[in-house]
């Protein structure tokens, strides 16, 4: 695990701050902070141990509704039921002809 400096806007702040997190990569940085509802924009991500910087330059909520679908278990449900009439479509019509 590295240590990483987020450059971010706080939600109902002007001020620019920066917040240590720990993660494997700037990925996992990424979604940590969109985790963070408090975090309204990401400027840039530091690599301590190197200095490497990741400029971002993006408001998080997009990135936030992105992840409630994701994280949405009825979504997946819908989409799993979707793909299992469309199967059974397929077996119906292959049926038909023989």
């Amino acid at each position: 695990m590295e240590n990483y400096i987020a450059t971010v806007k706080l939600v109902g702040s002007t001020d620019i701050v920066e917040l240590l997190n720990f993660g494997e990569s700037p990925e996992e940085i990424v979604d940590n902070l969109v985790l963070m509802d408090n975090v309204e924009f990401l400027y840039h991500i530091k690599r301590e141990k190197d200095n490497e910087v990741w400029d971002i330059d993006e408001a998080l909520e997009p990135l936030r509704k992105i992840r409630k679908i994701l994280d949405d278990a009825d979504s997946s449900n819908i989409n799993l039921e979707i793909l299992l009439e469309e199967v059974d479509a397929i077996v119906e019509d292959k049926n038909k002809l023989n």
